[in-house]
């Protein structure tokens, strides 16, 4: 499960990460049918409790699915809850410096000694601090993916979350291209119609939401059957 996952985020092969966006083992299980690597467990924007990440958790396993949680925040007591609830990996976002992900990881390790090196680690570069500051995350060997959080990054760059403004897509192609020069995976979040864009500039991690997924299918399925959108 993560195994897969993890090694086609080393590789820089093309690996989906999709979040369920609502709380739902049985939703978890079907979107395990949909060719997915992986979900991710929002328990930074969402609302899963933690028996709700444990059943999320088991609903994966069952269809092969790694399942990756992005917690809340980067206490060492909040990564060590998470990582005991038998989740493949985390995403670990609100980190400003090199060093808060390093002791990050440092966390992940203590929480699950033995099987560390199967864990997913994903850390977001999500503001501008993280990006003047990117040479001390690629020094992180641990770190699978570094996963370029492009509203926050916006904001924190004084444009609101638009990142479609020129100085923030500027910004995100330069630390594209850092990531991919120190052969590094870089992941983003993909809509209908950027991802060619993305994957042409060498991103390998997509990540999206169920409900804009779904809106995907259903706009191909509309297309064949020749009903009006």
């Amino acid at each position: 499960m993560s195994s897969s996952f993890k090694n086609k985020l080393r590789r820089r092969e093309t690996a989906s990460l999709v979040n369920p966006d609502h709380p739902s083992s049985s939703l978890v299980y079907f979107m395990g049918s949909l060719a997915i690597d992986a979900v991710m467990i929002d328990c930074e924007q969402g609302s899963p409790s933690f028996e709700d990440v444990e059943e999320m958790a088991r609903a994966a396993r069952l269809r092969g699915v790694s399942a990756i949680v992005r917690i809340p925040s980067v206490e060492p007591w909040t990564i060590e809850r998470y990582v005991m609830r038998g989740i493949d990996g985390l995403v670990i976002p609100r980190l400003d410096k090199g060093e808060q992900a390093r002791r990050a990881v440092q966390e992940v390790r203590y929480a699950a000694p033995r099987d560390f090196d199967s864990k997913v680690i994903i850390v977001q570069v999500e503001s501008a601090s993280a990006v003047e500051d990117l040479d001390a995350f690629l020094a992180i060997d641990e770190i699978d993916c570094f996963f370029i959080g492009v509203v926050d990054l916006a904001k924190s760059m004084g444009f609101a979350g638009d990142y479609a403004a020129p100085q923030v897509v500027a910004t995100i192609d330069r630390t594209i291209a850092r990531i991919l020069g120190a052969g590094r995976c870089v992941g983003i979040m993909v809509k209908d119609h950027d991802i060619e864009r993305w994957r042409a500039r060498g991103v390998t991690m997509l990540y999206t939401h169920l409900n804009d997924f779904a809106a995907m299918g259903a706009g191909a399925w509309r297309r064949l059957a020749g009903v009006a959108g």
